[in-house]
């Protein structure tokens, strides 16, 4: 594994000038880029658009089989093949992955020969085209959709081991031919620790510059603590972490999820951040502008972030436990969270995730970021009081140890029968039916889980297995109550959830269908318990359930 200098405080000139992975000895908004697909067909106008937003770093491919068509020789003669001669002075990562038919017959390659062969064509593209300063080898390897043949059939595990070979070979070769050339690995598809500890047992961390991952399944108000379980491993606890795809279906909300996804990459140490897709690509997914050359909502944030977030040095400005926010030098703060309200400081003005003046009274919100925009010297906003006294999201934690749990007011648990159970840290993708992030769970008692948005009860042994949210009052306290519980649309017979109050029913609900619970001015003496508990009914089938639990003050 390479070894990282950290450089002294750099002005921001200077870090423009730096690649993504180089490290900083604070967090700095990572570098920017997208995801295009030139090496799928060029359409009109995608340079043009892409250079009227200022995107001057592209995440694409290139087919193996187009540019070998005969073993051992390399022609790069089609526009699909040399698309990266078009794009000047403009940084290009290239994705490599797939097979040839003159090696396995087209499959992922895994004998000795096809694994050399993909290695020797990483070191003739990088020898090609000297604006390629990035290779990733394999694209979402810890899934099935992006690898083919043998490898497909794997488990994780064995496929993690089959993996190395490749960057092995292909890192070597490519640093061969051009020994600045930065390679990222790791080919993650979300956070799944398993995964990635099967990729460092077998010594990928010896042949890769950066990590990359794609948190799709990842919240931003989990992302930074969710990288910080990852790095609890020492192989990579220095790596630089590159977020190599990161988008969203939701065209109305895509403005405020790059935002909010921005500013907690920033805060994880991320050094580079590409937003998925640069053009449309007919799967939903919200690209930067439209096939007429229309600025799409995400367009606007990636301008917005481009001009007053990216590479500059950040902080982290959560005002409390219930909201998130990032300062960046050059006097922008990006704030959201728990509903209050907020008071510029002189001299600011505030917009949305897309550009546009907020006008007053300003209100926080759980996801629509307000961004101010001041003087570098200027007070942070003041934010009036949320009420909030605890909250499952904001709150959830990723302990390392078994039943420590710091800064959560909640014990959370599992019960199966009369017996209470710890919940621990599991790292994700350990089981076939767990997620690919980290998460709590109990193996003893079958495929419950709990994380920060979803749990899932079980039934074991024939009994139910309910998942508890436990809060203890530390003081003399009045509070209000709100919890929601969404069974997926999978369940078969609905979940059952109940409220108690030092053993007494408070409420009780059970079915398919979304359930509330909502109480007002309930009064808690020093040590009385609130628990609400989950399960399934006959059935814990589909019961993976949305939920949230708030307290708050009247």
């Amino acid at each position: 594994m390479r070894r990282w200098v950290l450089p002294g405080l750099l002005p921001l000139a200077v870090l423009a000038l730096l690649p993504p992975s180089a490290p900083q000895a604070e967090p700095v908004g990572p570098a920017l880029a997208a995801a295009s697909n030139l090496s799928q067909g060029r359409r009109p106008g995608t340079l043009d658009g892409a250079r009227a937003l200022g995107v001057r770093d592209l995440r694409d491919g290139m087919v193996w089989a187009r540019a070998e068509r005969a073993p051992g020789t390399y022609v790069f003669d089609g526009p699909r093949q040399r698309f990266p001669d078009a794009l000047g002075d403009s940084r290009l990562s290239i994705v490599l992955n797939w097979g040839n038919p003159l090696y396995d017959g087209g499959d992922t390659p895994h004998s000795d020969a096809a694994v050399a062969a993909f290695g020797a064509f990483a070191g003739a593209l990088v020898r090609r085209f000297p604006n390629v300063d990035s290779l990733e080898i394999g694209n979402e390897f810890n899934g099935t959709n992006f690898v083919r043949g043998p490898l497909k059939d794997m488990t994780p595990e064995a496929r993690a081991r089959a993996y190395v070979p490749l960057l092995r070979a292909a890192s070597g070769a490519a640093r061969a031919a051009r020994p600045g050339i930065r390679i990222s690995g790791g080919a993650l598809h979300s956070l799944p620790g398993a995964y990635l500890d099967a990729l460092l047992a077998a010594g990928a961390a010896d042949h890769m510059d950066t990590l990359a991952l794609h948190p799709y399944s990842t919240a931003p108000e989990q992302l930074a603590r969710q990288i910080a379980v990852l790095r609890r491993r020492p192989a990579i606890a220095e790596m630089p972490i590159e977020i190599t795809e990161f988008g969203t279906t939701d065209r109305a909300g895509s403005a405020s999820y790059a935002v909010r996804m921005y500013c907690q990459m920033a805060l994880a140490g991320v050094s580079r951040a590409v937003w998925y897709p640069l053009n449309d690509r007919g799967d939903g997914y919200v690209p930067l502008f439209t096939p007429d050359g229309r600025i799409t909502p995400a367009g606007r944030a990636w301008r917005l972030i481009a001009a007053r977030m990216e590479r500059r040095a950040v902080v982290d400005a959560a005002p409390d436990p219930f909201g998130y926010g990032c300062r960046f030098a050059g006097g922008t703060h990006v704030l959201w969270g728990a509903r209050r309200g907020v008071t510029l400081p002189p001299g600011a003005r505030a917009v949305d995730a897309e550009g546009r003046d907020l006008p007053p009274p300003l209100l926080l919100s759980p996801d629509r970021p307000v961004i101010v925009i001041g003087p570098d010297d200027a007070a942070p906003p003041a934010l009036g009081p949320d009420g909030v006294i605890a909250d499952s999201f904001d709150q959830f934690t990723y302990p390392e140890a078994t039943g420590a749990r710091p800064g959560d007011p909640f014990d959370r648990l599992a019960r199966h029968g009369d017996r209470d159970h710890p919940l621990r840290l599991m790292p994700g993708q350990q089981a076939p039916a767990a997620p690919w992030t980290p998460h709590l769970g109990a193996p003893a008692l079958g495929r419950i889980r709990l994380a920060a948005d979803t749990l899932r009860p079980g039934v074991w042994a024939g009994r139910p297995v309910h998942i508890v949210h436990r809060y203890v009052a530390p003081t003399a306290q009045v509070i209000d109550l709100d919890a929601s519980f969404a069974p997926g649309a999978g369940t078969t017979d609905g979940i059952s959830v109940s409220v108690t109050l030092n053993g007494a029913a408070l409420a009780a609900q059970s079915g398919t269908h979304p359930i509330k619970v909502a109480r007002r001015g309930l009064s808690l003496a020093p040590g009385d318990v609130l628990e609400l508990s989950v399960g399934p009914n006959a059935d814990a089938t589909g019961d993976v359930t949305r939920f949230r639990i708030t307290l708050r003050a009247p």
